[in-house]
């Protein structure tokens, strides 16, 4: 039997507590890289694709709480080059 308080498991990359623009674009962007398959996704479309995706009604979590949307809006060519950067430095 374990005893004690609970300790729940606190994931870094959920931590709202960002201190720029620039760490919330890299996340989104690590993120996006995370489910770019290299074999069928197309690296021209998938940026915008995706980008597309996180601004939608139907975003995963985290990304549909507020300080990633302001971002997403925001910031958009800025995240799409972010995503666009991150896939062909991992192809090239």
């Amino acid at each position: 039997m374990i005893t004690g308080q609970w300790n729940p498991h606190v994931n870094p990359k959920d931590n709202r507590g960002f201190e720029s623009i620039a760490d919330i674009v890299n996340d989104i962007a690590d993120r996006a890289l995370g489910g770019f398959d290299d074999f069928t996704d197309d690296c021209t479309t998938y940026p915008r694709m995706i980008l597309d995706y996180y601004k939608s009604e139907d975003c995963p979590e985290p990304l549909n709480e507020e300080v990633y949307q302001q971002v997403l809006r925001e910031n958009d060519e800025r995240v799409y080059r972010a995503i666009w950067l991150k896939i062909h430095s991992r192809l090239y």
